[in-house]
Parts: C-alpha cells; sequence; structure tokens
C-alpha cells in the first residue's frame, strides 16, 4: 500500500481541523477532498470518511449543527479538547495549555479563537509543519492518547466517530513516515560512534 507523502499530511491536517469545526456549506467539499486525498494510501480511513460524506450530504445544515454541538458541545459525547482527556480539568491541563500557548507564539500562530489545547486548533497548527520534532511530540504523546480517550467515551452513535476514526489512523501513519525518516539517520548516528 502507497504511503500519504508528508507535505500532504500538512494538508491533511488542515482538512481535519476545518472538517471538526462546526458545519457550514463547505464540509462536504472538504469532506470530498479529504477522501480524494486518503483513497490511495489510506484506504480504511478513506472508506470511514466515505460513511460520513453520505451522511453530510444526507442531513441539512442545521440538523448537521445540531448534531456537531450533541457531539462537541460542552455537554457533548466528545470534549474536543486534549488536555482535558489527558490531564482531566485541573492544573496539568492549565500548564498543558501554557506550553502550548509558548510553542505557538514561537511559531507566530494564533488559538484566539479558542482554547490552545482544542484539537482542531491543535490541527491547524501541525498543518503549519513548522518544527517536525514538535509536531511528533505532539501527536505521539499528546493527540493520539487524547483521540483514543475520547473514542473510547463515546457512549452513543454520532457520524463523527468515523471523522475520529479516520484521523486517528491519519496521525498513525504519519507517525510511521515519521518513525521511518528517523530510523536511519539513528543508525547512522550510532555507527559513526561517539
Amino acid at each position: 500500500m502507497a504511503r500519504i507523502a508528508e507535505e500532504n499530511l500538512m494538508e491533511l491536517y488542515d482538512l481535519f481541523a476545518r472538517i471538526l469545526d462546526p458545519p457550514g456549506p463547505s464540509l462536504s467539499d472538504e469532506v470530498n477532498e479529504c477522501i480524494s486525498m486518503l483513497a490511495p494510501s489510506q484506504g480504511k480511513a478513506a472508506g470511514l470518511m466515505y460513511r460520513f460524506k453520505t451522511f453530510v450530504e444526507q442531513t441539512p445544515v442545521s440538523r448537521m449543527e445540531k448534531i456537531f454541538a450533541e457531539t462537541f458541545g460542552l455537554e457533548g459525547v466528545c470534549y474536543p479538547y486534549v488536555g482535558y482527556h489527558l490531564f482531566g480539568d485541573g492544573s496539568h491541563r492549565r500548564l498543558f495549555r501554557a506550553g502550548l500557548e509558548e510553542e505557538y507564539r514561537i511559531y507566530d500562530f494564533s488559538s484566539a479563537r479558542e482554547l490552545p489545547d482544542h484539537l482542531g486548533i491543535m490541527l491547524q497548527f501541525l498543518a503549519k509543519g513548522e518544527d517536525e520534532e514538535e509536531i511528533d511530540e505532539l501527536i505521539s504523546l499528546s493527540i493520539i492518547p487524547a483521540l483514543r480517550r475520547m473514542l473510547e467515551g463515546f457512549d452513543r452513535a454520532t457520524p463523527y466517530r468515523e471523522v475520529l476514526q479516520a484521523l486517528l489512523l491519519v496521525l498513525q501513519e504519519g507517525q510511521t513516515i515519521q518513525n521511518e525518516q528517523i530510523a536511519p539517520e539513528m543508525e547512522q548516528e550510532s555507527l559513526s560512534g561517539p
């Protein structure tokens, strides 16, 4: 199976961020673009997104807005804040958010419209592709574990479950690519010695 090209990963992160925003008239186009990028290399993720696409095309925007709020709102089934899923709502989450804000400042990225640990904001930051090491850490240590907890926490069906499952597959694929790039460098360093 072909791999997702690294530059396409950044575009996919941005697409998922937009798909996980409150639904608007461009949602169907964004989902279609995501599917077309996933289809050549990520059949399972593309299939999940295709099921979401079918639902989006059959559902009025007003109903999609309600489903989105029921899923990700304050009393929704899936709180969209990575730090909350990692640390709860205490001081550790506040430290995590402060660390994210500092990273965002370094790269001139703003989360002004939302808390810095919001999944969509973090995906937008990943899409900038500023620092591969930072991206790798955010994905492996924060976003993937939080996504797994989000998916475990769904107590009822929602079409957004497929989106989060597809995103998890894409992030895991990105980690595989990153690890394959790092392994030869580490091997070369170990062969050259101290």
